[in-house]
């Protein structure tokens, strides 16, 4: 959490209001990674997760978090060993980053695949293209 410096009056109070500015809140997303593994070496040991919401026995500096691919509920996971999913940058790939070549094509866009997949989808390349007014 921080150090508690004995000459500042209101160091404690500091540290709290860090904590509680820090703190992820129920809902969002964070990289957590478990220290224990991943001193250890072990496989596993950072995960997408979300953040539950706390429960009584909480302290400030930890979280209650989900694990999005196992299900798994870590309780009092340190908030000092999450770092927070902005969802912009999450969603930053979906329209610039290429998908892996389909039809020996060249490599597209998520946007591109799904305007091909609906095109495809409606058994007329030109389905989606507005209609022309002569």
């Amino acid at each position: 959490m921080g150090r508690l410096d004995p000459s500042n009056p209101y160091a404690l109070e500091e540290i709290i209001q860090n904590a509680i500015r820090n703190k992820p809140k129920p809902g969002s997303y964070v990289l957590y990674r478990d220290m224990d593994r991943y001193l250890t070496g072990e496989a596993g040991h950072t995960m997408a997760c979300r953040v539950l919401p706390p429960d009584h026995g909480e302290y400030l500096d930890q979280a209650k978090l989900l694990v999005l691919a196992t299900k798994e509920v870590i309780s009092y996971a340190p908030v000092a060993h999450m770092r927070h999913l902005d969802p912009a940058e999450l969603m930053h790939d979906i329209d610039t980053a290429p998908l892996a070549l389909l039809d020996d094509g060249p490599a597209m866009t998520a946007a591109g695949a799904w305007l091909l997949t609906q095109r495809s989808a409606a058994g007329n390349p030109r389905a989606l293209q507005p209609a022309t007014r002569d």
